[in-house]
């Protein structure tokens, strides 16, 4: 009887995932050079009026499919207790040298435990090197904190939810409590006569493109920021054209503005849906639309505003606020037989509770014009939203 090595075995866990094959973004980027947009705009008019839902939604239905063209789908195993140095390589010696123990050849079986420490002292070191890069920029924070976690194999435990198939619409219903508390019917505004419809420049929309972060999950629309990066170039004529007619129509279409939820557990035992923390991915594009209209809108704030407002100010942070708020306590407190109060508040989802037509009574004495009301007034109404937990997703809300 033969025996085995010995092997610490996890559950495999399989997935599917996207891979981007050498050469992926040049091919979008001949594709999109060479398509003729146009053509969608013209199918989507009638007479002078353009159905922006439909000129939207065939536009970014044909950039997905280019996508899915030169993207390629597989399967990857992954296990629990899987070492951060293993790669293909060492995976297939792994397997050979296993083929040799149990067919019982000893030269074989020499040989491959030869290969196989030397796959893994060069997976190691291999391994150190890409860590030891993780600390070359002291300013990208980002990548110090993936080198600490390589170093500490820190992982995160999350309950394992993906079984119950009727959660993602509970929690969907769970999250869509905003809308419904909200009784306050919104209404656009008629433009007056010298009322003036922000224009956005082919240059403007590029560089916004150009500044997207490859590493953001895409929306429901499935296009990633790297394509939106890499092709910013090819695409930035039919999105500014698609963005005009947003603008002058004060309206948004409809895949703009729907989102996918997906609950991230908060602790390890959950006991509640509030113990589930949404994280809500919404299309890149609109994204980057909301970037331009942002900018504009900034501009047109008054400075009147309260000087201890530190949020949505360019350079201004919490560090900013907390700063600024222990200088005014200290200097108080020079002063003898003194003492500082302090009251916090912090208002649960105060951003998403928020009525859309008071909001915008606001923004109208801020002085921004009823064309951009109106178009704010669309963005934050009439929104679906599906709640999605492995591969099982919620019937949309409205």
């Amino acid at each position: 009887m033969q025996l085995s090595p010995h092997t610490d075995r996890s559950r495999p866990v399989q997935k599917q995932v996207k891979t981007w094959p050498a050469g992926a973004i040049s091919a979008l980027q001949d594709c999109f050079e060479n398509t003729d947009w146009h053509m969608f705009r013209e199918a989507a008019t009638d007479g002078d009026s353009t159905n922006l839902e439909e000129y939207t939604a065939s536009v970014t239905s044909y950039i997905s499919k280019c996508i899915d063209d030169v993207t390629l789908s597989k399967t990857i195993t992954t296990h629990a207790n899987q070492k951060p140095w293993m790669t293909a390589e060492v995976r297939a010696l792994l397997r050979a040298r296993d083929s040799a123990f149990r067919a019982g050849n000893k030269a074989a079986l020499t040989t491959a435990r030869a290969k196989l420490s030397r796959a893994i002292r060069g997976a190691k070191c291999a391994h150190a090197q890409l860590i030891h890069s993780y600390f070359q920029d002291s300013g990208d924070t980002r990548c110090m904190w993936k080198g600490i976690q390589d170093i500490t194999n820190y992982k995160t435990t999350s309950p394992d939810c993906a079984g119950d198939a009727s959660l993602p619409n509970v929690l969907n219903n769970f999250y869509a409590w905003f809308e419904t508390e909200n009784d306050v019917a919104a209404r656009k505004s008629t433009p007056p006569a010298n009322d003036q419809v922000l224009c956005l420049s082919v240059a403007d929309v590029r560089r916004t493109l150009f500044r997207v972060n490859p590493r953001k999950a895409a929306g429901p629309d499935n296009i990633p920021g790297r394509v939106l990066r890499g092709c910013a170039d090819q695409l930035a004529d039919v999105l500014t054209d698609i963005f005009s007619i947003s603008l002058s129509s004060a309206t948004i279409p409809t895949c703009f503005k729907a989102a996918t939820i997906v609950p991230v557990p908060k602790k390890s035992s959950v006991s509640c849906l509030n113990d589930y923390r949404p994280i809500a991915l919404t299309s890149i594009i609109m994204k980057c639309f909301e970037r331009l209209e942002m900018r504009h809108i900034k501009t047109l704030l008054p400075p009147s505003l309260d000087p201890l407002q530190f949020v949505y100010y360019p350079n201004r942070s919490t560090e900013d606020a907390i700063a600024t708020t222990l200088h005014l306590a200290l200097t108080h407190l020079d002063k003898k037989d003194t003492y500082v109060w302090m009251l916090f508040i912090d208002f649960s989802s105060a951003l998403n509770a928020i009525i859309p037509q008071k909001l915008i009574g606001k923004l109208s004495l801020l002085g921004l014009n009823t064309s951009l009301c109106n178009w704010i007034l669309d963005f934050l109404t009439g929104r679906s939203q599906s709640a999605r937990i492995g591969s099982s997703i919620s019937t949309p809300s409205h």
